[in-house]
């Protein structure tokens, strides 16, 4: 678990060095300028973490060369503001320097387990467990009542999504091309969609399941959209032009990942029989009439789609 590991190594930074506080950062870019999100922090014996949405926070320019130096040679670099009345040390500790390799061992191996071996997307055990750390947060903070006050805050959206005619495409060219498939859409997916802080998942076989942050339904389902879009003008080598179907609901208070993924697949089902290549959101159709809420949101996967 990525989380504990992150939150054990600042517990063992704030027992070696008392009275100081640690932040875990995870370098998301470095140009133009260097861009870090913040994973975890140490302060006042109080020890936090971020979760599996990464937040970008901009480095101040003046801090970059700095952090570059210290990087790279290891040592304590001075680094002082634009008016000079802010000092900052940047430090590589060869202690800290030591618990960091380790630290990026551990990601490897987690990686390596997390990531589904075709697209080398996630998989679908690592899904279960982000859904249900989203959940807690969102009940812990009483998110259903402030997603309902405010319809256009951010909140997180799942959306499940499918290629339509799939087995069609194995049965024709084979399970080769079948999988070149996958590879490219999976490609695709990782093009349009923010990898630091929208995760995405191969849940099996030719559906996928995507986890994003938008402020309000509109935003979801225009990224949605744009995804869709993108795929079906993206000619295939052989197989030629595709399309996918998504079903979307958002993350409030759901007792569990399987009642999420049973309200995106109700979606889904839908959107495949109304026509295919389209987005269907579930709380629209709900609202709609078009659907009913199944039994205490049973998951209603294990469908296949042809």
């Amino acid at each position: 678990d990525r989380e504990i590991i992150e939150k054990s190594l600042l517990k063992t930074l704030s027992e070696l060095s008392v009275k100081q506080e640690f932040r875990l950062y995870k370098v998301i870019e470095t140009e133009p300028n260097i861009a870090l999100g913040l994973l975890a922090f140490s302060a006042n014996g109080v020890i936090g973490g971020g979760g599996p949405h990464t937040k970008i926070h901009a480095i101040p320019k003046y801090l970059n060369n700095g952090i570059k130096a210290a990087v790279l040679r290891g040592g304590l670099e001075q680094v002082s503001d634009r008016d000079g009345r802010t000092t900052h040390f940047i430090d590589m500790l060869p202690l800290v320097h030591g618990l960091l390799k380790v630290y990026s061992n551990y990601l490897e191996l987690i990686d390596h387990t997390q990531r589904d071996k075709l697209t080398q997307l996630l998989n679908r055990e690592t899904l279960d467990k982000n859904l249900t750390s989203i959940l807690i947060k969102n009940n812990e903070f009483n998110r259903r009542e402030l997603l309902r006050r405010e319809r256009d805050s951010i909140g997180f959206w799942l959306g499940v999504i499918d290629i339509d005619h799939f087995k069609a495409v194995n049965d024709r060219f084979g399970h080769l091309f079948g999988d070149e498939m996958l590879i490219l859409v999976a490609r695709q997916m990782k093009q349009d969609i923010r990898g630091d802080e929208d995760l995405i998942y191969r849940y099996g076989g030719e559906e996928f399941v995507i986890v994003l942050q938008a402020r309000g339904m509109y935003e979801a389902l225009a990224a949605f959209n744009r995804l869709r879009h993108n795929i079906a003008r993206r000619e295939l080598p052989q197989v030629g032009h595709i399309t996918i179907s998504i079903g979307a609901v958002q993350i409030t208070n759901q007792t569990g990942s399987a009642e999420l993924i049973g309200y995106a697949d109700q979606a889904l089902y839908y959107a495949k029989e109304h026509g295919r290549n389209q987005v269907c959101i579930y709380e629209t159709l709900l609202e709609q009439g078009l659907i009913e809420k199944t039994n205490e949101g049973q998951e209603t996967g294990g469908v296949d789609f042809f």
